[in-house]
């Protein structure tokens, strides 16, 4: 009979998913973790054709007849004399990638870490609103948004001081001239970080304040001069004769709007089904939130933030939200708050040091069986949408039939 000594040991022989073998990459089962965010963006990939038909046809608007907003995309294609459906589909697919490429690499240390660590990075890139829901919008904006927001924080959180604010400067004014909707939806994360950075004096709060201005200006000269030249029916008619596929009329118009036009269109946009969409996606959703915010508490407090710090962030994290009077897109808004908190947490956690109590805080809770739970469930009810999630849209087709 083996003694208990010897009976551990040969346990720990034999066992084939020891957490130092996975934290060494030794073991295949461990990419699991690793590979779920990108095979649970996948598999949303091209799931939604209408988002096929409006992203895209901001791609047909560029600076031929001087400058607008929401063109930088645009002109960039511009030079393909014509794009067909198939080869709009295609570099929707290579966007995606790109994006996915992008994630990997800058937050490989953690999706290739220890147990905890990859648990923690699948957690936060698969839920509803981040990676799924970038496949799941595919060939909007948003997508060439996220690139300008990660590299801009990037820059900011990994180069030195000022070359870094430098570059998250460059990165946000490419954001607002490819939609100057970046103001609200991403650019409030490199705030945020920056705000990071004066707390641990590695800024300076000039500094800050000089980049601050500067993209309000930039903002407020987009906004500005960036007012459709001619008519939407003569954008529409352009755009139709370099693409087989259906142009959505409704990208020029808005692009036409006043202020005043804007919100009366949107107000009649949230009909009573929209917004039941809207708060049921909300409701279901509320153990995904709930963990955030938690997470959020407790970085807030690893960090050593003040009472003032920490509501500033919050009011800064929902910034998002104030879109929602603009247009009926909230889950988008929603998203671009998930995302941008989510992103705040990765990277916080990349800059704290290795093996420190502040790092286990915030990976420890993985190793709970309601960690499992959590992520089922949220991996049930598919990405956030335009105004609902897709479980939501899926009940609402079958009551519709």
């Amino acid at each position: 009979m083996l003694s208990q000594a010897s009976a551990t040991e040969v346990t720990e022989k034999k066992a084939p998913f020891s957490e130092s073998k996975i934290a060494g990459g030794r073991n295949y089962a461990a990419l699991g973790y690793s590979a779920l965010p990108f095979i649970a963006g996948i598999a949303y990939l091209g799931a939604s054709s209408t988002t096929r038909t409006y992203g895209p046809s901001h791609w047909f608007a560029n600076y031929r007849h001087g400058f607008m907003r929401r063109a930088l995309v645009g002109e960039a294609f511009s030079r393909v004399a014509y794009l067909s459906e198939r080869t709009v589909h295609r570099l929707e697919v290579a966007l995606f990638a790109v994006i996915c490429v992008l994630t990997a690499l800058a937050f490989r240390k953690i999706l290739f870490g220890s147990i905890p660590e990859r648990r923690f990075a699948a957690f936060l890139l698969a839920a509803p609103a981040f990676l799924p829901h970038m496949a799941y919008m595919d060939g909007e904006l948003d997508s060439f948004l996220y690139i300008a927001l990660l590299l801009g924080a990037l820059a900011l959180m990994r180069l030195p001081a000022l070359p870094g604010l430098a570059m998250a400067t460059v990165f946000s004014v490419v954001g607002l001239l490819t939609h100057e909707g970046f103001a609200l939806m991403f650019y409030p994360l490199i705030l945020v970080l920056a705000l990071d950075l004066m707390h641990s004096r590695q800024l300076k709060a000039g500094w800050v304040a000089t980049h601050l201005a500067v993209v309000i200006l930039c903002f407020a000269a987009i906004v500005h001069f960036g007012a459709l030249p001619g008519t939407p029916g003569q954008w529409i008619a352009e755009a139709q004769q370099r693409t087989d596929m259906p142009i959505e009329g409704t990208v020029f118009l808005v692009l036409h709007f006043t202020l005043k036009q804007q919100l009366e269109f949107v107000r009649h946009l949230y009909s009573a089904k929209v917004v039941g969409s809207i708060l049921l996606t909300l409701v279901i959703c509320i153990p995904y939130f709930f963990i955030l915010k938690r997470l959020l508490n407790k970085t807030f407090a690893a960090r050593g933030y003040s009472a003032g710090h920490r509501l500033l962030v919050m009011l800064l994290f929902a910034c998002p939200l104030a879109l929602t009077v603009l247009g009926h897109d909230v889950m988008r808004w929603v998203s671009a708050l998930c995302i941008n908190i989510s992103l705040f947490l990765l990277l916080v956690y990349r800059s704290m040091p290795q093996k420190n109590d502040s790092q286990s805080v915030l990976t420890g809770w993985t190793a709970a069986p309601a960690y499992a739970a959590t992520l089922l469930y949220l991996l049930a009810l598919g990405p956030f949408g335009i105004a609902g999630n897709r479980f939501v849209s899926n009940i609402g087709s079958l009551f519709g039939h």
